[in-house]
């Protein structure tokens, strides 16, 4: 994931950089999450499954690149 930093008139709202993830999320929703709640409180939010695919999408994809691994390797779990 790429992150982008920000400038200092930003971490007011206790915010750091800007990922994709973040430029995804609507208005409201992004102000709430970087505007209302801080950190430990947004690491408190569950997991939802757009989430936990784009981890292991980006898992997968990394091992590919990485390690050079074939896509048959890395769904049958070779070690790396």
């Amino acid at each position: 994931m790429s992150l982008k930093k920000i400038g200092k008139e930003w971490t007011s709202f206790s915010a750091t950089h800007l990922s994709p993830s973040q430029l995804n999320k609507s208005i409201d929703q992004w102000f709430n999450d970087y505007c209302v709640l801080n950190e430990q409180q947004r690491k408190n939010i569950p997991a939802n499954a757009k989430m936990i695919a784009g981890g292991l999408v980006g898992g997968a994809v990394q091992d590919r690149i990485v390690y050079n691994l074939t896509t048959k390797e890395v769904m049958e779990g070779k070690k790396k």
